[in-house]
């Protein structure tokens, strides 16, 4: 089994650690690969664009995954985007880390509230998290979406930043992870009454475990998630 996961901005900047988590937790048998888009240089950055101009390119690549042998494709990004046109247009499993962390939340009768960083704006990411999980037939296992800050003060935005480096964006969400993360998630546990906590940036991938011993509820990691979900898809689609 082959699995492609795309990451829609127009660097290699993750690739290396991307690929390295989804090593680390494919199933035997299972190989992963890791493509990132081409986009212009006023699309560059560590994060996904705050215009959605990287649409077409991030189509084509999933129709380039199913060319090249691909037996599903993740698009790495927990806004999910062009989810839903993807999976239209190819034959393979398309997967996006909301739909798949919600869903399987949901499949263990989990209610689910999720985590985001601060970089798209709030009410932005707020919103369309409703309106996907909605077009998804998951809003009822969903809760609400808390935010935590990316920065510290005197900190730049993270987004259309090409100046920044791997690590130190690791580090920054590491930190902020250790900081406010996890009494935020204590929080929406108390408040909202969650089985499960959703960390919803990619770039939270592979760090969720440090920290999952310190929530009580199920947390569920974006890369380790969608890697399982492709899995699984793959797998039940060779038993049709």
């Amino acid at each position: 089994m082959l699995i492609r996961y795309i990451e829609p901005i127009g660097s290699d900047l993750h690739t290396k650690r991307m690929l390295s988590i989804l090593e680390r937790h494919a199933s035997p048998g299972v190989s992963v690969d890791v493509r990132h888009l081409e986009l212009p240089p006023e699309l560059a950055g560590p994060m996904l664009p705050l215009e959605p101009l990287y649409i077409n390119e991030l189509i084509g690549e999933v129709l380039r995954a199913e060319r090249d042998g691909a037996d599903a494709a993740i698009i790495g990004c927990c806004a999910d985007p062009a989810l839903l046109e993807a999976q239209r247009c190819v034959n393979i499993p398309v997967i996006g880390p909301l739909q798949a962390a919600v869903a399987l939340a949901a499949g263990r009768g989990a209610t689910v509230g999720m985590l985001s960083p601060d970089e798209h704006g709030r009410r932005r990411i707020a919103n369309m998290t409703h309106r996907l999980l909605g077009a998804y037939g998951l809003a009822d296992a969903f809760t609400s979406v808390v935010f935590v800050p990316l920065h510290v003060e005197g900190e730049e935005s993270l987004v259309g930043n090409t100046e920044v480096t791997a690590e130190i964006v690791e580090e920054q969400f590491r930190r902020q992870l250790h900081a406010l993360g996890v009494d935020s998630a204590r929080t929406m546990i108390e408040q909202d009454h969650v089985d499960a906590i959703f960390f919803g940036c990619t770039l939270w991938g592979g760090l969720v475990a440090e920290v999952a011993d310190q929530i009580d509820a199920f947390c569920i990691d974006p890369v380790v998630a969608s890697l399982h979900m492709a899995e699984a898809q793959v797998r039940t689609s060779r038993l049709v």
